[in-house]
């Protein structure tokens, strides 16, 4: 048996000791044109100023939650100028909305701020072969950076990221496309390692633009269509079809010439949902596009791999919260998903599996906010609702998950809510997340 738990205390203790570091051997992942950077950054009054947005959360919040999200966020910011050089551009918006967010009434643990780097945590720790405060070990034996990596390299469901890389100039005799290479094993994991945090921490970006949308929605009745801002999914799939994150719309296969000629009006369509009721495919434009726009194109040559970690944590960014659009208006108990094409299976995207699974994981120390009255004031209270999480894998291919709640109130909604999420991404025959390939064949989730 496999157990591993995972709580903001034990990423701030191992952080003291050097572990849980970013994963950085091979960004930066692009040249960045300090022109086009300067021009952006130009324009930071009209996107917020990150000094005021830091103050505004910080009025706004509770001591300990901004002492627990100024230093992580402040971490995230550094690597990002490495591996995300434009995020500082989209960030005060991202803390603006986030606050909006946990103030919301609608929705239970709701904050991203804190959330994001937490999940990165999470990443390192379950592709952790030695730590000490344990490593996690798959009913085969196997680790499951060694099973992510056997899978990519067999080249079957991963064939899309072989022809990634050979579009990109990388030669077929490459020896990082040998699966029996011992080389292409070390490099595999590095670069599986890195993508996989790089999509970890920037996965929500998509929220303010999902936040615009739903707010857009609300205004389509009020009688002003002048006002509505134009975006059409046809442009969408002009502009980045031909990118890595629509070959998983396609359902990770190339279009062939047996592809029905109502085809591209279904992706169309699709593309609309997602950018409409998903917070997973406006972040991963909004990534691609905030990459785009500082990238130095065509003038300097580009690794492969490194064009890879972008490309592909997009598609992890998009696919993690595509599970509404996989299951559609079909029933997650009595139907067979709408858009089965889309099931997140293991050995086709270890990635995209991987960080759905790590964003399922992570509860613990998200922000509940309690509202009160002291005389004619309201009052608020930020208070973490979940203080870890524990993952476990038997060797008869059970995982389980519990999340320790802090209070009587919190464990009674997490309760009421597990098992919904428990039947959307772990349903035995249809859940959003198949990982039959890693030996689980059946998954609980408990909240104490």
């Amino acid at each position: 048996m496999s157990t591993l738990v995972f709580s903001l205390p034990d990423y701030q203790a191992g952080l003291t000791v050097g572990r849980y570091s970013p994963p950085d051997t091979l960004c930066p992942y692009y040249a960045v044109d300090p022109v086009l950077y300067r021009r952006h950054g130009a324009t930071d009054q009209r996107r917020g100023d990150l000094r005021l947005a830091m103050d505004a959360l910080r009025m706004r919040t509770s001591r300990e939650y901004f002492g627990n999200t100024y230093p992580l966020q402040a971490r995230t910011l550094g690597y990002s100028a490495r591996s995300f050089p434009a995020y500082r551009f989209i960030l005060p918006e991202v803390m603006t909305e986030d606050w909006l967010a946990i103030m919301d009434w609608g929705k239970f643990q709701r904050d991203h701020v804190l959330h994001q780097p937490l999940c990165g945590y999470i990443v390192l720790k379950l592709l952790d072969e030695n730590n000490p405060t344990g490593t996690l070990r798959l009913p085969d034996g196997r680790t499951l950076i060694e099973a992510c990596v056997d899978y990519i390299l067999r080249w079957e469901g991963t064939a899309y990221i072989r022809d990634f890389l050979l579009g990109c100039g990388m030669s077929e005799k490459d020896s990082l496309l040998d699966s029996k290479s011992p080389i292409a094993k070390t490099v595999w994991r590095t670069v599986f390692r890195e993508a996989a945090y790089v999509a970890a921490i920037f996965h929500d970006l998509g929220y303010p633009w999902q936040y615009a949308e739903r707010l857009q929605g609300n205004l389509d009745g009020m009688n002003a269509p002048a006002i509505r801002q134009n975006r059409s999914a046809a442009q969408i799939v002009e502009l980045f079809g031909h990118r890595l994150l629509f070959r998983a719309l396609h359902g990770y296969q190339k279009r062939d010439a047996a592809c029905p000629s109502v085809w591209r009006e279904r992706l169309i369509h699709l593309t609309d949902e997602a950018m409409a009721k998903t917070h997973g495919l406006p972040g991963a434009l909004g990534f691609l596009h905030l990459n785009d726009c500082v990238r130095r194109y065509p003038h300097t040559p580009q690794s492969a791999l490194h064009l890879l970690c972008v490309e592909w944590a997009a598609v992890a960014i998009m696919m993690h919260d595509l599970a509404g659009t996989y299951w559609g208006k079909n029933d997650s108990t009595t139907q067979t998903p709408e858009n089965i094409f889309l099931r997140l299976n293991f050995e086709r995207d270890p990635l995209s599996t991987l960080v759905t699974l790590v964003d399922v994981i992570e509860e613990f120390d998200r922000p509940a906010v309690a509202f009160g009255r002291s005389g004619n004031l309201v009052t608020l209270e930020y208070s973490k609702a979940c203080s870890s999480t524990e993952l476990e894998i038997d060797s008869y291919g059970v995982m389980t998950l519990r999340y320790l709640m802090t209070t009587p109130g919190m464990l009674a909604l997490k309760r009421a809510s597990l098992a919904k999420e428990q039947r959307i991404y772990f349903a035995p025959q249809w859940g959003y997340l198949d990982m039959a390939a890693l030996g689980i064949n059946h998954t609980k989730m408990f909240a104490n």
